[in-house]
């Protein structure tokens, strides 16, 4: 048995380790999450011990004016695109290979892992979602739920093994999963071929003769059944697995393994599953979930109808159970059945394309391996056969966006969620409350809503800076050929939703706004940018939890024409888990609707007011994968989920009820429209605008503005949408946009309405004008009282105060060891200029709305 543990300390399983994913929140909270250990254990597979070993293999993003330098780096190239003026590419390189880059004078950023900004009587909507939101009300007075809107969740990928979301999965016109993955982490490589034996009349025969060269084994019966020999006489047959850890772990992109036990696939020579053409293929999953185990999943492909044509996968995935739950404590296997006959075929398009297994037949499942039928991008070149036939609809790029089954049957693509972030975030959208959950552990069932049940999810997995505009670009229904995105004519996605950031923006030697990743999402937010049919979409993003300072909007949540979203409380969790009597936010479940302290607030680097509008943040519970932690778990299949990653889906799920309701009302929109009626109906929190925006987004305020009910209107200004262009211009004229494969990369000449009012960057004694523009939706007279404000520098002062760098700890008094040191805030009562600030007598004027405190370092 393959025995291997690691120290797995990288960003995408430490994240988890910060909310409740599925686990109760005690659970989790007692992990360490610098140190989280997986063991990379199974007696399904025997694999080398020493090949899961921690590589220094970094991802860089690499620009440059010719092309690639050598072939090292071409060879190292994940992806990217050329042309005559240059190129961008990403690739796994060593830091030394990096350095020499530099010295050629390539531009190289050290790609990114992003930020996810996390932090018996049923009783309905455990999560008080639909009451915040005005979901609840705007599904009883308008029967909206965003039906059939498609959103993008730019995540860490989506498990919809829970029947909650199920309904949810996009789907094409052929019933197929629309899923992308442009990580490139869910290939299935099902390349072992085991040959048998048929005579004329399809009865199965053993093989008297020695196998076909080109075939890995053969199939055989006994009076037991008909199995595939796997054994080989007690040598094992070895198989190629795919690792979808590398490059943080593993020697290279594909390992080997040893299986020893025969797999069953018939009760006689009469009674098997078959193959039209006689060949099955076999595979093994072999990928990691986020409570710290592998799954190991053997899987049979065959040619059920035409033969060569391979449509139909068999997960075993009761084994896969088995050695999940068992693990150590069964070294004999005599559990595990290695039989792919009480398994469910699945083909695409029949709506059953869950890897899901119910261990106890309570007719609730306990276990989950994904979904099959994801796209998966080859960002390591793999599958080499490029010549794959792919069907026209799946817009292969390059030969290197996989098909989601092979028809030669080499391979096929998952989605999963390993994280349990972009299920949560997909699930406090569509979740149609149909399960029950004993949340308080007091007996009492909740159900859960999601904002806009309705809603479609398009997964995109993308745990990387460098992945993010593949599935944006994707998403938004550009194709790549030749190196260059091509429009196709209609996006994929109606929203796209990103749960995540980069805080660190030095990384990327431009502030959040100006930056590459933030510009692309402004020109794909803004319609006729990229093609002049190109309609925009509309891109939601989550503010970050960077609180409570201001200035502290992260990339891409910055971009001044996508809308971010910042979050505020809810306190549903007091009385949960740790939670139980020790309140925050207030002293019990009733209050809510303040902000947190953690969301991140503006202005940004450009200046314009950001966020944009606001939802809930903390926090609240969502359904989970369905994925017990051991066979007599009691582990209900929800989590707590929290943070701007809650608040920026709940948003994109009001974005979708009221994208439906304009289409049903035949009200034209686009991404400016829908994020002006946002924030023009939102309800003001009597906050300043850098930490709240226009408010908590209300769409049940928003439908009576689109059916012009109760008063409601937007307002919108002539002037913001062209004040930024002209500061973003400039940054667009030096992105080389052909090196990332657009020939038109510009803002259209067309001015857009906006709800934010940003007079441009002034100087002492410029001014700026605009006209503002109330909006009535009906015929009868609206009353609007307009209150004007005059906002000025009340006073300006410094105070100047000495740390000393690495102090020594006079305690512990050991190496490396100092003492947090500070400038004291109690020494202001010291300062002449700064005593009054905590004085009874001349306190901060109450009118005072912003107060920003700049601690520079020299």
């Amino acid at each position: 048995m393959s025995k291997i543990a690691l120290l797995f300390g990288f960003l995408l399983f430490s994240l988890i380790l910060t909310n409740s994913y599925a686990l109760p929140f005690d659970e989790l909270s007692s992990l360490d999450d610098s140190s989280n250990k997986i063991i990379f254990n199974s007696n399904i597979i025997d694999i080398d011990s020493n090949f899961f070993v921690e590589n220094d293999f970094k991802r860089y993003l690499i620009f440059g004016s010719n092309s690639l330098p050598d072939n090292n780096l071409h060879n190292n190239s994940l992806y990217g695109v050329k042309s005559d003026y240059g190129f961008f590419s990403v690739s796994v390189l060593s830091p030394e290979s990096a350095s020499n880059l530099v010295s050629q004078g390539y531009n190289v950023i050290e790609d990114s892992q992003l930020d996810f900004h996390l932090s018996e009587k049923i009783i309905p909507d455990a999560s008080r979602i639909g009451e915040i939101t005005g979901s609840s009300i705007a599904m009883q007075q308008y029967n909206a739920s965003g039906n059939d809107i498609v959103i993008a969740i730019v995540d860490t990928g989506v498990d919809f093994s829970n029947p909650d979301i199920q309904h949810s999965l996009a789907r094409d016109e052929l019933n197929y999963p629309i899923m992308l993955d442009p990580d490139g982490q869910g290939i299935i490589l099902t390349n072992a071929t085991f040959t048998a034996f048929l005579n004329e009349r399809g009865t199965l025969k053993n093989y008297e003769k020695e196998i076909p060269s080109n075939m890995t084994s053969s199939v055989y019966f006994t009076r037991d059944g008909v199995f595939l020999d796997m054994s080989q006489g007690g040598s094992g047959t070895t198989i190629h697995v795919y690792n979808s850890f590398y490059p943080q772990f593993g020697n290279s992109i594909i390992f080997n393994g040893t299986i020893s036990d025969d797999m069953k696939i018939g009760n006689s020579h009469h009674d098997y599953i078959k193959s039209a053409s006689g060949v099955y293929h076999f595979g093994v999953m072999y990928q990691g979930e986020f409570l710290g185990k592998i799954q190991v999943v053997p899987v049979l492909v065959v040619d059920s109808t035409i033969a060569g044509l391979y449509d139909t996968i068999i997960p075993d995935i009761s084994t896969s159970w088995t050695d999940y739950v068992l693990g150590d404590s069964n070294p004999s296997k005599s559990k595990y059945d290695f039989d792919f006959t009480d398994e469910t075929p699945i083909t695409l398009g029949s709506g059953n394309e869950f890897l899901v297994f119910d261990s106890d037949y309570d007719g609730k499942n306990d276990y989950s391996a994904g979904t099959f039928g994801a796209q998966v991008l080859d960002v390591y070149g793999v599958i080499k056969n490029n010549s794959t036939t792919i069907h026209d609809s799946l817009n292969a790029i390059n030969g290197t966006l996989l098909p989601p089954l092979d028809s030669d049957g080499n391979f096929f693509g998952v989605m999963t969620d390993f994280m349990g972030h972009g299920t949560s975030s997909a699930a406090s959208i569509t979740s149609r409350g149909q399960e029950s959950y004993d949340i308080y552990n007091n007996t009492k069932k909740y159900s859960i809503i999601g904002v806009a049940p309705d809603a479609k999810i398009l997964p995109v997995k993308a745990l990387w800076l460098g992945d993010t505009v593949y599935g944006w670009l994707w998403s938004a229904g550009f194709e790549n050929t030749d190196n260059h995105w091509k429009f196709s004519g209609k996006p994929k996605a109606d929203i796209i939703s990103n749960s995540w950031g980069i805080s660190n923006f030095p990384l990327t030697n431009t502030s959040p706004g100006m930056d590459v990743l933030s510009l692309i999402l402004s020109i794909l937010s803004t319609p006729h940018s990229l093609d002049d049919d190109y309609p925009g979409v509309t891109i939601i993003s989550s503010a970050g939890n960077s609180g409570h300072g201001y200035g502290t909007i992260g990339l891409p949540n910055a971009s001044p024409f996508g809308i971010s979203v910042g979050a505020t409380t809810n306190n549903v969790f007091v009385g949960y888990g740790p939670f139980k009597d020790q309140p925050r936010f207030g002293n019990n479940t009733i209050h809510y609707d303040h902000v947190v302290d953690f969301s991140s607030r503006g202005p940004s680097s450009i200046g314009d007011p950001k966020p944009d509008i606001m939802s809930i943040g903390a926090h609240g519970f969502t359904p989970s994968s369905i994925l017990k932690s051991d066979k007599d778990s009691k582990d209900e299949s929800f989590s707590l989920f929290g943070g701007t990653s809650m608040a920026a889906p709940l948003v994109s799920g009001s974005a979708a009820i009221l994208m439906e309701e304009m289409k049903n009302e035949s009200q034209d929109y686009d991404s400016f429209t829908i994020k002006n009626i946002l924030m023009s109906t939102a309800t003001d929190l009597q906050n300043d605008p850098f930490t709240q925006g226009s408010g908590l987004s209300n769409i049940k305020s928003a439908l009576d503005y689109v059916h012009g009910n109760n008063g409601i209107f937007i307002v919108y200004n002539d002037a913001s949408y062209d004040n930024l262009q002209e500061i973003l211009t400039p940054a667009l004229t030096n992105l080389n946009s052909t090196t990332i494969g657009f020939e038109k990369f510009n803002f259209p000449s067309k001015s857009f309405p906006m709800t934010s009012w940003f007079a441009g960057q002034l100087l002492p004694g410029d001014s700026a004008t605009s006209t503002f523009t109330i909006k009535n939706p009906t015929n009868e007279t609206l009353t609007i009282s307009i209150n004007p404000n005059t906002l000025s520098l009340i006073e300006k002062t410094q105070f100047d105060g000495v740390t000393t760098v690495q102090q020594q700890d006079s305690i512990l008094n050991e190496t490396g060891i100092y003492i947090p040191n500070y400038v004291k805030l109690s020494d202001i009562q010291d300062n002449s200029t700064l005593n009054h600030i905590s004085s009874e007598e001349n306190p901060i004027p109450d009118e005072s709305s912003l107060m920003i405190l700049n601690l520079n370092f020299p």
